[in-house]
């Protein structure tokens, strides 16, 4: 195992032990301060999701890992901690999404997620052995089409022409269109990959803001804080009337932001900053793709749309060799 503390871990608690070396290889492979996710771990290990969540609050308490409190925007999935929220609440202050600016209610579940720690980042990252890389390079030469990573060096084949390139954000962006071609991928989708996650759900695309369940939940909220008012009234509560009376103000902004006018269900923007930055990094890694290998730039350049969505859609299909 790549951490010292896994094999600690796993020679204790040997009901963890097949989990723990499956977890384990996935961290080396992500290495980041991403936020990680049992439940994404568990989907994508397929694997008991309590027993993931059990070896991460070990590596937390081994300081391989940070544990947090965390609030998630349901409208663009933004993490935000859970303390500054209750802050907020507690001084009387709305709190708004760092991303999208959507007020989250009071009632915002709060999740449990973790990172590494910065000194656990600050080890030397994992190492593919170099038997390893000439032995891959041997099978992946077998292939006409080729976007994978060895460690931290991409191997790109198309063509019959073979690339090596450093790892960068945007070649792991491209791994994933090419790996899904044909379909549209979410921008904010694309920053999952990164930490070698699939998300759990899609976001951040055009669309309406207020579906028919969000606007179910909507309403419900309504009837909660009308009925807190009524509670308010009838104990002469001034300051729970007033609390409870600025919360539906902003309340009914919200609603009346989400919908526009006559009720329409508005086009969500929100993803803006998200597009920008995933657009940039793709576009660099074709740039750099095209300086070691036109042919393949060319293919990329006119094969792949962006925007809140991404696409590559090729005329030819090349039936990439990409990451498992």
């Amino acid at each position: 195992m790549y951490f010292h503390e896994s094999e600690a871990i796993a020679r204790e608690n040997r009901d963890l032990q097949a989990t723990m070396e499956r977890v384990d290889e996935m961290l080396a492979t992500i290495f980041t301060a991403a936020p990680l996710r049992p439940a994404d771990f568990a989907c994508r290990l397929a694997c008991d999701a309590n027993q993931v969540v059990a070896i991460f609050d070990l590596l937390a308490d081994q300081d391989v890992l940070l544990a947090q409190e965390m609030v998630e925007c349901e409208r663009c999935q933004n993490l935000m901690l859970a303390s500054e929220l209750r802050e907020a609440w507690d001084d009387g202050d709305d709190f708004d999404c760092s991303s999208c600016g959507r007020i989250l209610r009071r009632r915002a579940p709060v999740i449990r997620i973790y990172r590494m720690t910065a000194e656990t980042l600050a080890r030397p990252k994992p190492a593919v052995p170099t038997a390893d890389i000439e032995q891959a390079l041997r099978e992946l030469d077998q292939h006409s089409s080729v976007f994978r990573r060895l460690g931290q060096i991409w191997v790109i084949k198309y063509e019959r022409e073979m690339i090596l390139m450093q790892d960068a954000r945007g070649l792991a962006y491209l791994a994933r269109l090419l790996a899904d071609a044909g379909h549209d991928v979410p921008a904010v989708s694309l920053l999952a990959v990164v930490a070698g996650i699939d998300p759990r759900i899609t976001s951040g695309t055009s669309g309406s803001l207020l579906d028919d369940q969000a606007m179910a939940k909507y309403k419900q909220r309504y009837s909660e804080l009308q009925e807190e008012l009524e509670e308010a009234e009838s104990s002469n509560d001034l300051g729970g009337i007033a609390k409870v009376q600025a919360e539906l103000e902003a309340f009914g902004t919200e609603i009346a932001r989400a919908t526009g006018l006559g009720g329409k269900k508005r086009e969500r923007t929100d993803a803006e900053k998200v597009r920008k930055a995933v657009s940039m990094a793709v576009s660099r890694a074709i740039d750099s793709i095209r300086n070691e290998h036109a042919i393949l730039g060319r293919h990329l350049q006119n094969s792949i749309s962006s925007g809140l969505t991404f696409r590559y859609d090729p005329e030819r299909d090349p039936s990439w060799l990409t990451p498992r």
